[in-house]
């Protein structure tokens, strides 16, 4: 795989929020993304929800890939380290606010103050981008609370604070049954040293990719560099531009009017030959199948 290697890569950043003691709630900023953003890995040290207005594109939110469009929400845990980017050629528009769901609602919780925990809504088995088809809801939910906190009309804090309320239960009842790892402490030192090859990869997974300047941007040999983002990933760093392109590439057959052919080329791929085969490698169809029973369900 190769890539052009003139754009500049910076370290992972955290990123802390400065919430109101008194009223944990941020007011929310409105933000355009293209499919290359000029925000690099970062982490909070508070939740982070997001409600998409327009577009398509992927979040990557430690080793997930989290293809997502139009009407879908986000959560972020303050474990998580995350960056988006819209797909090649596209922007997306998002609401995003953060708040401290125990300083907030802790007060009055009583028994049920279970469902403030957050841990749990992390690591390699929680879906952070919450579909709204599947979960109309709680998408919802999410945007209300970021367009209550905008418009800050009477009464908007004890509106938030009911549906923050809402929406932590709603999470931990869509959650209850689910068998997954919540993020391992400690594990941001191993995605620490390849946060610069993730960020580049989300910014450029479009083009060719050379394993020679993703180490680079490590500072590692090639032979390091691939033994730790498979440490920290899970996979090789092929295998993970792979399902990045997989992924971006189904959002736009269904969300989309482009021809197959040009969401081939967008998502990285030279022919369309290679780019049905891999889709129906990985998928079990072709992505005209795939495109022609997502619109008719």
């Amino acid at each position: 795989m190769r890539f052009q290697s003139n754009i500049a890569v910076s370290e992972e950043s955290y990123a802390p929020i400065k919430l109101d003691r008194n009223f944990p709630v941020s007011t929310p900023h409105f933000e355009e993304r293209s499919s290359t953003p000029d925000i690099k890995p970062h982490i909070h040290d508070c939740l982070e929800i997001g409600y998409c207005y327009d577009g398509t594109g992927v979040f990557i939110v430690e080793e997930k890939i989290l293809p997502y469009k139009k009407g879908d929400a986000l959560l972020i845990n303050n474990h998580e380290v995350h960056i988006t980017a819209a797909n090649p050629g596209g922007v997306t528009r998002w609401g995003f606010l953060n708040f401290d769901q125990i300083a907030l609602l802790s007060a009055n919780a009583g028994s049920d103050e279970r469902f403030l925990e957050a841990d749990s809504l992390s690591g390699a088995g929680f879906e952070n981008i919450i579909n709204c088809d599947q979960q109309p809801e709680i998408c919802s939910t999410i945007k209300s609370i970021i367009e209550e906190s905008a418009e800050k009309a009477d009464g908007f804090q004890s509106m938030i604070r009911s549906r923050v309320w809402s929406l932590m239960v709603m999470l931990h009842r869509m959650h209850a049954d689910s068998r997954h790892q919540a993020v391992i402490p400690g594990r941001h030192e191993k995605l620490n040293r390849i946060t610069p090859a993730l960020k580049y990869i989300a910014e450029n997974f479009s083009r060719d990719i050379s394993m020679e300047n993703l180490a680079a941007a490590c500072n590692a040999s090639e032979s390091n560099f691939r033994k730790l983002f498979h440490k920290a990933v899970g996979c090789s760093p092929k295998d993970y531009v792979k399902q990045l392109r997989l992924k971006a590439a189904a959002v736009l057959l269904t969300n989309s009017r482009q021809s197959i052919l040009d969401i081939a080329l967008s998502t990285g791929y030279a022919t369309l030959s290679n780019f049905n085969r891999q889709f129906l490698d990985n998928y079990g169809i072709c992505p005209r199948v795939w495109r022609k029973s997502k619109r008719s369900s």
